[in-house]
C-alpha cells in the first residue's frame, strides 16, 4: 500500500515510522513517498509528481507555523492550510485517501459554545474545513488535533522551547486549558483505524482524554512552579477535545506524557 507524506516534521516524521513499524510486526506492505523542503519540494508547486506516485493515502502533515507568525505574515497559511488541501482534493484519483489535519483551535460545529475564531491561525483551519466539507469529496478526512508535541524536531515543541526561554527570562504561562499529544501516539491511533470516511467527507477529533493549563504543564516540564499570566485571548479558553474515532485508544494525556517524561528530561538536560 503506497502513502504520500506531505510534510516531514514531528507528525509526518511518526506515521512515516509508524507505517514502516507494521511492515515487521504486521507483514503489512507500505511503501512511503516523502515530499517536504528537506527533499527539495516546497508549495506553491506543481503537484504532478504526488498524483503520479498513484497513492493510496495521502497525508498533509506540512504546517506553515504558529499563531504569532500568522499575524506576522499569513500567506504561507493560506498556501498550506489552505491552497494545498483544497487543490489535492479536487485533483487527487477517486480512489485515494486524503488526510488532513486541523486543530482544536476550530469549533466542532456540534457545539454551540465555541468563541469565534480568536487568531489567523485559526481562520486559516476553519477555512480549510468549511472547503472541504462543501466539497465533500468521498474518503477525505480531516483530523482536529491538540497540542502536538515529538522527538523528531524536538526544537518544533512546546516543552524545547520552554526550557530553551526560561535560560534566558522567568516564564510566564497562560492557564488556557490544552491537551498535550504525542505525535507517535497520535500516527498509532490513526493507522489503527485506517480506512474510514469511505462515502463521504469526515471531521474527528483525536486528542488523549482530559487536559491541562498551560501553566501547569510548563511547570511539569521545567519541575518548579510557574507564575501564570492569565488568559491567552488569541487561543481558546478550553481546547479539551477528546476522540470520536471509530475505534478508540483509551489514554490521558498525563499518562503519555510520563511514559515519554524520561525521553524529554534527557532531551531538555542538554539545552544550553
Amino acid at each position: 500500500m503506497k502513502h504520500v507524506i506531505i510534510g516531514n516534521g514531528n507528525l509526518g516524521n511518526s506515521i512515516a515510522t509508524e507505517l514502516l513499524k507494521r511492515n515487521n510486526t504486521k507483514q503489512e506492505n507500505n511503501i512511503i513517498k516523502i515530499f517536504s523542503t528537506s527533499n527539495g519540494w516546497k508549495y506553491p508547486t506543481s503537484l504532478d509528481p504526488i498524483y503520479d506516485e498513484i497513492p493510496m493515502h495521502v497525508w498533509v502533515t506540512v504546517g506553515a507555523g504558529s499563531v504569532e507568525q500568522a499575524k506576522a505574515n499569513y500567506l504561507p497559511f493560506i498556501d498550506l492550510h489552505i491552497k494545498l488541501p483544497i487543490e489535492l482534493a479536487q485533483n487527487l484519483n477517486d480512489m485515494t485517501y486524503l488526510h488532513v489535519f486541523s486543530t482544536d483551535y476550530v469549533l466542532d460545529k456540534r457545539l454551540d459554545n465555541w468563541p469565534m475564531n480568536r487568531s489567523l491561525y485559526a481562520l486559516s483551519k476553519d477555512s480549510m474545513e468549511e472547503a472541504l466539507t462543501f466539497m465533500d469529496r468521498p474518503k477525505t478526512c480531516v483530523y482536529r488535533v491538540g497540542s502536538l508535541y515529538g522527538t523528531h524536531k524536538p526544537n518544533k515543541c512546546f516543552p524545547y522551547k520552554l526550557k530553551k526561554n526560561s535560560l534566558k527570562n522567568e516564564p510566564t504561562l497562560p492557564i488556557n486549558f490544552v491537551t498535550p499529544t504525542p505525535t507517535d501516539w497520535l500516527a498509532s491511533v490513526l493507522i489503527s483505524n485506517l480506512p474510514f470516511a469511505q462515502n463521504s467527507m469526515a471531521i474527528f477529533n483525536v486528542a488523549p482524554e482530559g487536559c491541562v493549563s498551560v501553566v501547569e504543564w510548563g511547570s511539569l516540564i521545567l519541575d518548579k512552579k510557574i507564575k501564570e499570566s492569565g488568559i491567552d485571548i488569541s487561543r481558546p479558553a478550553n481546547s479539551e477535545i477528546g476522540c470520536d474515532l471509530p475505534h478508540q485508544i483509551k489514554n490521558t494525556w498525563l499518562d503519555l506524557w510520563k511514559d515519554r517524561e524520561h525521553e524529554w528530561k534527557e532531551i531538555l538536560s542538554k539545552i544550553g
